[in-house]
């Protein structure tokens, strides 16, 4: 396969945790090792990817700027235009954003255009995000957005939700490639003694573990899983940090302050053990375009539960249990269910894993998207601009 030089563009890089920058730094790295050359475009912040990037042989390219930290876009990108993102994506084949909401995704694709460039974007998103202040940018930038969407050749869409969302604002070819996960490290193999350490280390018993991995903000979901745990014997552990911390943590001291755990944020070397040891993985979700921690759990071989929402359903599509959001009584149910009935948790966790190993593995979805990158490249970047 012919090399290519590909750029990858986002505000939403490290060290800002969520789904984008997972997905942005795993395709970066399964890119390179097909054989590609891979820039990750991000704000001139300290990533803490630095030499890690470097010892793989990906470059970081970082943009000046004026970088609100709350949200993690480069506002001097967003008031200069794209001028200033000009020499640093001229010398590529590719230029792929990742998120479709944010200033250097936007204007990097669309300088790839002008570029005569392949320029394509991808939508993480099936709502304009909660922090209220990006809401009310987003409400009024409408025209803007739309204006800039309709610059990339493709885009891609994680999930059939967020295809659907992004249709609202672009008339381009959207291609759905979901999110990937890495099936080596997240893997079933050690459960037991994944349990042992975990059980030690946070003096709780070994069985009827129940595990959250995510943000708290309010569209996870979280307090709705705190209030189920009222009904269920077990104890909750709570992998994360966010704006609603400390109401979720008074909530769960109301329930039952033993029974529910908050570990703050995780390494991600330790998540694979996390997710080996419990019993159950639940995500509560309120809004989700996809959920890589679902790939995570189902890659571990830990039976998932998730709301009905978004791309939730197209990840577990069978292989899971599927409730509806804001219900703990529901919530409860299900994980009840899981617990009591091991030939059930083990059956799902095999199909989950077997699901993850067909579907979502990270050099899968890094070829469908060199796929889409050719395509471009043969059929439309040199003439159609």
């Amino acid at each position: 396969m012919e090399s290519l030089k590909i750029a990858l563009v986002s505000d939403w890089y490290f060290p800002k945790i969520g789904g984008v920058a997972v997905h942005m730094h795993n395709l970066a790295i399964n890119l390179r090792l097909l054989g590609h050359e891979v820039s990750i475009v991000t704000n001139d912040v300290i990533t803490g990817k630095e030499k890690e990037l470097e010892s793989l042989g990906i470059d970081l390219i970082k943009i000046g700027g004026i970088v609100y930290n709350s949200l993690n876009i480069n506002w001097s990108v967003f008031a200069k235009g794209y001028d200033i993102l000009f020499d640093q994506i001229r010398k590529f084949d590719v230029v792929h954003g990742q998120h479709s909401f944010t200033p250097l995704s936007l204007k990097g694709v669309a300088a790839a255009r002008d570029l005569r460039k392949a320029s394509i974007i991808t939508n993480h998103s099936i709502d304009l995000e909660n922090s209220s202040l990006l809401r009310a940018i987003s409400r009024v930038s409408w025209p803007y957005f739309k204006r800039y969407l309709s610059k990339p050749h493709r885009i891609i869409a994680v999930s059939r939700a967020a295809r659907e969302f992004i249709k609202q604002f672009s008339k381009v070819p959207v291609e759905v490639i979901p999110n990937g996960v890495d099936i080596s490290y997240f893997s079933p193999k050690d459960r037991d003694y994944a349990k042992e350490v975990i059980s030690d280390k946070l003096n709780i018993p070994k069985e009827n573990i129940i595990l959250y991995v995510g943000r708290l903000e309010p569209r996870k979901g979280v307090s709705y899983l705190i209030s189920a745990m009222q009904n269920v014997n077990g104890n909750l552990l709570i992998a994360g940090d966010g704006s609603l911390r400390s109401i979720l943590i008074k909530k769960a001291s109301i329930v039952s302050k033993n029974k529910i755990i908050f570990l703050g944020k995780i390494n991600y070397s330790d998540l694979s053990l996390l997710y080996k040891a419990a019993d159950v993985f639940v995500l509560p979700s309120l809004s989700e375009a996809f959920g890589i921690v679902l790939l995570e759990a189902m890659a571990s071989g830990t039976p998932v539960i998730g709301t009905r929402v978004g791309g939730i359903p197209e990840i577990i599509d069978g292989c899971g249990i599927l409730v509806p959001p804001r219900n703990s009584k529901a919530l409860a149910s299900a994980i009840n269910l899981v617990l009591s009935n091991q030939n059930l948790a083990r059956k799902l966790g095999k199909l989950g894993r077997r699901r993850v190993e067909k579907i979502y593995s990270w050099q899968s979805v890094a070829k469908r998207t060199v796929e889409v990158y050719k395509e471009v490249l043969d059929n439309e970047c040199t003439h159609n601009v």
